[in-house]
């Protein structure tokens, strides 16, 4: 378990390496973001791109989830810490209807499209 925490930490690590900023623009700009995309970003404008997480300027665990493209990319890992493991938002765990809009947008594909 302290090896998965480990890597999982270590991942954040590379994809904040990685990551855009907020001041850059999306490279999806051109595309229309679909309804499950929507309640994600809805779910992870709420619980996550907040004021000392995942937002500038505390970018927590070097992972801010403010742009499009930064919560495609890391579709995968907040899949994993909010659904599967429920240790994000450290705050108390998402709800089951938060957690479906996101398995849902997963399952789709994890696209800005979707």
């Amino acid at each position: 378990m302290k090896l998965l925490v480990y890597l999982t930490g270590l991942s954040l690590v590379f994809f904040s390496m990685n990551a855009c900023t907020q001041d850059e623009k999306d490279d999806n700009s051109g595309t229309t973001p679909g309804p499950l995309f929507t309640e994600v970003k809805s779910v992870v404008s709420g619980s996550c791109a907040t004021s000392g997480c995942h937002s500038s300027p505390s970018n927590a665990g070097g992972l801010n989830l403010e742009s499009n493209d930064n919560i495609v990319a890391a579709g995968s890992m907040i899949h994993l810490k909010a659904v599967e493991q429920g240790v994000m938002p450290p705050t108390a765990p998402l709800s089951t209807a938060n957690k479906t809009k996101i398995s849902n947008w997963i399952n789709a594909g994890g696209k800005l499209s979707n």
